[in-house]
């Protein structure tokens, strides 16, 4: 560290670069209400390092900046009570250590590419905040679905690295900043915010806490930015983290929980976005993929709470649901199955109701809670010992849903005790509940097994997880499709875009009380004519009519008009006698699909994936459809030629019918040098450099050669890539890309299939 670097980063910390004066030997700072007057000098050692003397003391530059003005080891100490549970909830909620798989650093690990299996996560992050990658910010992913333990283990991973740092053992520190899935531009909010309301740590700016990242002493971990990596979204966060990359000047570690790492998208637009707004920057990307639970960490569990036999809880459930079930893979409902089957006479009457109602688990999973609930907790005294229920089941789900509705309708996951008492009111007058009954269900909401206090909010309730959430959001959803005025529906519908787990669960609840989808189908189809073009409303009135008419029983063609489709709308469907007409469809596969007498007609799709050896398409008509861009599964193909196209969808079986057709002539094999470039261009998604080992690593022994020898002179001579000097041992070549992602992406679309046209095509 020089005298430069280390005036730029103490003034950082200052609120005026005026406050900070370094000069004469001397360093004069102000730094919040502290003056600092210290000497400052070199050592009398080879390495000459910068020494600070303050009270007749000496220091290491770094180590003071860290200790005497970032204020780490009180930072550690924060993060330790922040995240430190009682022995109470420890033994309701034990620690189970979960492996994974990581995906290495393309720059660190030239020896393999594939997935490694890692035994212990939580090791792996470890390792990961202590060795950080020299000459590169160096991105982990950190990748699950909801309830699988993401926050656990990175709140773990910030407690035991802080115990590590206050015992001198490490030298750095993780910082979680929750997130949320909450819509932002920067991350300045999300980081101060978390340091100062979570951690009560008030003494850093952003613009010291990036410091802090970029000398290696701090690693952020930022939780909860699934909501926002999405395709078909603004990219908000891709850009967001671009700029933070950017701002880090190619040195620190970040974390990042998501559900999804952005390399893993197949569309270029939407890597691009992230990769162009990085710049010139050094990045490496990594991903460590959270493995779901299996049997032996479902019954480790189940010893750490005490509970007697759990292999037979285990074995009751995958008997009925199977193995691979989310009940018995993901944490936050092994945690709840534990606490509903506890006693050994619920697990005979849990065994029967989930065998009953396997497509609706979940409604049966929460039911028993809640039956639990208003059996055991929920009384009140009548007369004597006699106890009768506050509330009966139906009652206890109703008025959850009202909760979950007003949390919906308001954009809030939790809300304050005075509009609980409010919704509780409306609740208990429409139910002719006696003033009695509604001072103890105020009361006894606060300590409902579903509701947790929100503290960040001071007197609020949340559910206790963002599925319980969903799932009575769903509800309150099902209630307005079946019974709802229209306009109260199309209220609900333009807040946001519903989470899948909220459509299947107001799906389900239309199925349990065997309603009428036509009703529901109406609404919808009445209330998609009156949006925009694009809008929440639009978007979730296609999601929720894809998953209707799946179960509707019709004898004539339904037509669909001018609906928006999301991602992943055809996925998985079971559709029959259904016409879509001038709809759009975001970028969705068609994999385990069933079609029947199935129209599209002049309707438009961003990406559309198809493995042609299923032949789903057997039953489609495509009528002057516009394809944006097709991947043939089976070959592990990707074109945007309409041509190409055409015959693709002919070769997975559907009819089309186009202005095309009097030109299409005899499809040429796709040129072999674009293909090769395209798996190319991915390694990029990976690191900002590129070794030329690691390009032979990727491409493989068939593909490498043809790269050097044929497409490779031709990228250097159009400047899309330049070679850059290489710093390590042997005699290596090393690429840099020099055209922006966004403009590599444009002219692959307009390639079509041919290497010479992309080249063409390159601005």
């Amino acid at each position: 560290m020089d005298t430069n670097e280390f005036k730029r980063i103490l003034t950082s910390f200052a609120d005026e670069p005026s406050d900070v004066d370094v000069r004469l030997g001397k360093v004069v700072a102000q730094i919040r209400d502290d003056v600092i007057d210290v000497s400052i000098s070199y050592s009398t050692t080879v390495e000459q390092q910068l020494i600070i003397t303050e009270n007749e003391q000496q220091y290491l530059a770094r180590s003071w900046l860290l200790n005497r003005v970032a204020r780490l080891p009180q930072l550690a100490d924060r993060i330790l009570t922040s995240t430190s549970v009682t022995q109470e909830i420890s033994a309701q909620s034990p620690f189970v250590m979960p492996c994974g798989f990581l995906s290495p650093d393309l720059s660190s690990n030239q020896e393999s590419s594939d997935d490694q299996p890692i035994p212990n996560a939580v090791e792996a992050l470890l390792n990961k905040a202590t060795s950080p990658l020299p000459g590169a910010t160096s991105v982990l992913y950190v990748t699950s679905d909801a309830g699988e333990g993401k926050t656990t283990i990175i709140n773990r991973v910030a407690r035991m690295q802080a115990q590590k740092y206050k015992e001198k053992k490490v030298t750095s520190l993780v910082v979680p900043i929750p997130l949320g899935g909450r819509a932002f531009l920067t991350f300045d909010d999300a980081v101060i915010a978390a340091l100062v309301n979570k951690f009560r740590f008030n003494y850093l700016y952003f613009d010291a806490f990036i410091e802090l990242v970029r000398m290696g002493a701090v690693v952020p971990a930022f939780d909860g930015y699934e909501e926002m990596l999405i395709e078909g979204s603004k990219n908000e966060a891709v850009s967001a983290l671009g700029s933070l990359v950017q701002t880090l000047g190619s040195s620190g570690t970040i974390f990042i929980a998501a559900r999804k790492a952005f390399f893993e998208y197949l569309s270029f637009k939407t890597q691009a976005k992230l990769f162009d707004a990085i710049g010139n920057r050094s990045v490496s990307f990594s991903r460590l993929a959270i493995a779901r639970w299996n049997k032996d960490q479902f019954c480790e569990y189940g010893r750490l709470r005490h509970i007697n036999n759990p292999q037979e809880i285990y074995d009751t459930v995958a008997t009925r649901l199977g193995c691979d079930h989310p009940l018995l893979t993901r944490a936050v409902l092994v945690r709840r199955l534990y606490d509903v089957a506890a006693e050994e006479s619920n697990r005979a009457d849990l065994a029967e109701m989930l065998g009953s109602s396997p497509q609706d688990y979940f409604y049966t999973f929460v039911d028993a809670i809640v039956k639990r609930e208003a059996s055991e907790k929920w009384l009140s005294l009548v007369s004597g010992e006699v106890m009768e229920p506050l509330l009966d089941t139906k009652e206890h789900h109703e008025l959850l849903s009202l909760i979950a509705q007003e949390m919906w309708q308001s954009s809030a996951t939790s809300l304050r005790h005075d509009v609980i008492d409010v919704l509780v009111d409306i609740f208990a007058d429409s139910h002719k509940k006696s003033s009695r009954s509604v001072r103890q269900i105020k009361e006894r909401l606060k300590q409902h097994s579903l509701l947790v206090a929100d503290t960040s909010k001071g007197q609020a309730l949340a559910f206790d997880h963002e599925d319980f959430q969903n799932f009575y959001t769903g509800e309150s959803l099902g209630r307005l499709l079946a019974h709802g005025p229209r306009s109260d529906l199309q209220t609900f519908l333009s807040v946001n875009l519903l989470s899948s787990a909220t459509v299947e669960q107001s799906i389900q609840y239309l199925l349990r009380h065997g309603l009428d989808a036509g009703h529901a189908i109406t609404a919808l189809i009445e209330i998609n004519k009156t949006e925009a073009s694009f809008s929440f409303c639009k978007e979730n009135c296609g999601a929720l009519i894809m998953r209707i008419v799946e179960f509707s029983d019709r004898d004539a063609p339904l037509i669909l008009d001018s609906m928006f489709f999301t991602s992943e709308a055809l996925a998985g469907r079971n559709l029959k006698l259904l016409s879509f007409q001038a709809c759009h469809f975001q970028p969705t596969s068609t994999t385990k699909a069933c079609f029947e007498e199935v129209d599209f007609r002049d309707c438009e799709f961003e990406r559309l994936e198809v493995d042609a050896t299923e032949q789903v398409l057997q039953n489609c008509l495509f009528a002057d459809c516009k394809v944006d861009s097709m991947v043939l599964m089976s070959a592990d193909e990707y074109s945007f030629d309409p041509t190409q196209i055409t015959a693709w969808l002919s070769i997975a079986g559907a009819k089309v019918t186009s202005i095309l057709d009097s030109e299409v002539k005899q499809v040429d094999e796709a040129d072999d040098r674009l293909k090769i470039l395209e798996r190319f261009l991915r390694v990029f998604l990976r690191s900002t450099q590129v070794d030329e080992e690691v390009i032979r690593l990727r491409l493989g022994n068939a593909a490498a050669p043809r790269f050097f020898d044929d497409v490779l002179p031709a990228l250097l001579d159009r400047g899309l890539l330049e070679e850059v000097p290489w710093k390590g041992r042997g005699n290596q070549h090393r690429y840099k890309l020099m055209r922006q992602m966004s403009e590599v992406s444009d002219a692959l679309e307009k390639a079509r299939g041919s290497f010479n046209q992309f080249l063409t095509a390159l601005p």
